[in-house]
């Protein structure tokens, strides 16, 4: 009984974190999704705790607890099944709401019987009720301990290794069979059948190949996120989490996504750089312009060993470019450079990694980098308004370290009721000159100004942090229009 209580426990945070590799490739992974799993899981919990202690003092308590791991595995496998109709019904809804809701829907049935199973397995492992503290203690006690290590291998073993659909089944499989035993047990022996024919049927299923995705032509599950490759005609793109990481040409490699063009300032400013770093990959546009263009010596820092897999399979990633697997800010903690050029184009998936905007991280970049190197960072983004408060705070700080900073904006997203787009920001101890080669004029039109409703912006430190925040609003907007113009490739799973 205590180690159904232990694998029960364990199911349920594995449930619960694959629930955000369901529902953020889709809605994305901003905190509104996980306080959504998070509020549903802990709501279902407290539901199911005092449901389940009814329904262990009204029926036999070992009938009750293997008909609700029954139920729960039923429900599991019917996540997959639900998962596309959910998210496209709650679409109208909006991001914040609409998330709520799928996880709502998905996810806190399973859990509600789930934690239902606690009680029951109280009343069983306590036949004297001298001892009700003792028994309780051990079953919440082991199942927290399954829970503890459930979180633990799903997220640093299970999804970097199986498909989602794949895990779900196989919780699926090992409730069903618990829940078989425990009524084959409790004499229900036509439940018991029932249970096991449903595991054998549930488990074949899983083990079947996926049906073809057009389109898409490579999925992939990292430690931080769904990874897809699709293609059209003409480019290929990558997509983390359903958002844009880089597309380009599917022939020749070269870039399509118009901000990569900026960073040809770079070489532009300085003639004669010889050595970049580039901290984020994607689909490895930027440093493959620089090595193969410009023939400067570039370094890249990744965080996702997959998508360093990915950029070199599909995206024509020089192999010869010598990657870094680790975060950018431990790796320039450590003595680095120095470096002509420190370019800063990391996102995961519509977020941006905020620990590496603040005063302190822009100090070590100061530090690995030449005289008169610059630092050039990628900003999602509005160019005005109140809304453009995050990359304002941004510029300021840089200000901070650096004497000369300059910003400029690319083209808005089509469509968007928010004008999101890239912002192009430059800075260093040197001079930087306007944009004047033929192939940036373009970039020479869209500097913005330092302006008066600079007024409103803050030193970004570590231990004042406000830039998801502040952009909150652009970043909704932003997964909102996604899923307004390819919500059937989001809700894609698998691979041609």
């Amino acid at each position: 009984m205590l180690g159904t209580a232990f694998l029960t426990g364990a199911i349920t945070l594995v449930v619960e974190i694959l629930g955000t590799r369901i529902m953020s490739p889709y809605y994305g992974a901003s905190i509104y999704v996980w306080s959504s799993l998070i509020g549903v899981t802990l709501g279902a919990l407290t539901i199911g705790y005092m449901v389940g202690g009814a329904a262990a003092d009204r029926w036999p308590p070992l009938r009750a607890f293997a008909l609700e791991i029954v139920a729960a595995a039923v429900w599991i496998l019917a996540i997959p099944l639900l998962r596309q109709g959910v998210l496209s019904a709650t679409t109208p809804l909006g991001l914040k709401a609409g998330s709520l809701v799928s996880a709502f829907v998905l996810f806190a049935p399973p859990l509600v019987l789930l934690s239902m199973t606690g009680p029951s397995a109280i009343r069983l492992v306590t036949s004297d009720f001298a001892v009700l503290g003792r028994g309780v203690g051990k079953v919440y006690g082991v199942s927290t301990l399954g829970s503890t290590l459930g979180a633990i291998v799903t997220g640093f073993v299970l999804i970097p290794s199986f498909s989602v659909p794949t895990l779900l089944v196989a919780c699926a499989v090992v409730l069903l069979a618990l829940g078989g035993l425990g009524l084959a047990l409790a004499r229900t022996t036509t439940g018991a059948a029932v249970a096991l024919v449903v595991a054998l049927i549930a488990a074949f299923a899983g083990a079947r190949n996926p049906a073809p995705a057009p389109g898409v032509v490579h999925v992939a599950h990292s430690f931080y996120g769904e990874l897809k490759v699709v293609e059209t005609r003409d480019v290929r793109l990558l997509l983390l989490d359903g958002i844009d990481n880089g597309f380009v040409d599917r022939t020749t490699f070269e870039a399509r996504a118009p901000y990569i063009a900026s960073f040809r300032y770079l070489p532009a400013a300085r003639p004669a750089a010889a050595k970049a770093l580039c901290i984020g990959l994607g689909a490895g546009s930027v440093p493959r312009m620089l090595h193969l263009r410009h023939k400067i010596a570039t370094e890249v820092v990744e965080i996702d060993s997959e998508i360093v897999d990915i950029a070199q399979r599909w995206f024509g990633f020089p192999s010869e470019i010598p990657v870094f697997i680790e975060d950018g800010r431990t790796f320039m903690a450590g003595e680095r450079g120095p470096y002509d050029f420190v370019v800063l184009d990391a996102f995961r998936s519509e977020t941006h990694p905020a620990h590496l905007f603040t005063r302190e991280f822009f100090a070590r970049v100061d530090a690995a980098l030449a005289p008169e190197g610059i630092v050039a960072l990628n900003m999602a983004g509005v160019p005005t308004g109140p809304d453009s408060v995050a990359w304002r705070s941004v510029r300021r700080t840089l200000r901070e370290q650096f004497a000369n900073v300059r910003v400029f904006a690319g083209a808005a997203s089509a469509g968007a009721e928010v004008p999101i787009t890239n912002l192009f920001i430059v800075a260093s101890h040197g001079p930087l000159p306007s944009p004047e080669t033929a192939d940036l004029t373009a970039l020479a039109r869209n500097e913005v100004p330092v302006g008066a409703e600079d007024a409103d912006a803050v030193i970004v430190t570590d231990d004042y942090n406000p830039v998801d925040d502040m952009q909150r609003a652009v970043l909704v907007g932003w997964r909102e229009l996604v899923i307004k113009q390819a919500a059937p490739l989001l809700l894609t799973d698998d691979a041609a």
